[in-house]
């Protein structure tokens, strides 16, 4: 008998719903600077958390390996190219969000650049963020919509504004949605 008869059609309907990650490079953090874990066993991630460096790719990357920043994100997406690194590991808990809770519960996704400087937000960059974020929602079924895919500055507690008034959240939340 073909597999293709064996597959049910709800694993068929969840399989084309489910994006794939698009390519990323391995630069880890230091130790340091998340929490080991085993999410989502130990916490369930409801949400991915946007944010915007404030520094350079390369800087970004320096600041998460140094173990005395005590900083880090899952995931940062270099301006120019929309190329992705990760950072942590998604069982991991990594200290992004300014908040404990929202830091167990959350994908943190960085994003070279500045808040004040809506270059930085280039297509290429849009794109692989959007594909980033509709395969982390595909994975742990976080609905792909504004109350689940938000901004650093509407964690509750923080002082940051990222990712600022250029971020185009219409334009990325169509582009995750689209993925």
């Amino acid at each position: 008998m073909p597999s293709a008869l064996l597959t049910s059609p709800h694993a068929v309907a969840k399989t084309r719903r489910q994006a794939a990650y698009p390519p990323v490079e391995w630069v880890p953090a230091s130790s340091s600077n998340y929490t080991a874990s085993n999410r989502p066993s130990s916490y369930p991630i409801t949400y991915v958390v946007v944010h915007v460096t404030q520094e350079t790719y390369a800087d970004t990357l320096a600041i998460f390996k140094n173990p005395a920043k005590k900083v880090s994100a899952h995931y940062v997406v270099r301006s120019a190219d929309g190329h992705i690194a990760q950072c942590v590991s998604e069982r991991n808990v990594a200290w992004h969000a300014g908040n404990w809770t929202y830091n167990t519960r959350s994908i943190g996704i960085e994003h070279e650049g500045w808040v004040d400087q809506p270059e930085y937000f280039t297509d290429a960059m849009y794109e692989q963020s959007a594909l980033l974020t509709a395969a982390i929602c595909g994975k742990y079924a976080i609905p792909k919509d504004r109350q689940h895919i938000i901004g650093h500055v509407e964690v509750p507690g923080t002082d940051h504004t990222d990712p600022g008034r250029y971020w185009d959240w219409s334009r990325y939340i169509h582009l995750v949605n689209s993925a």
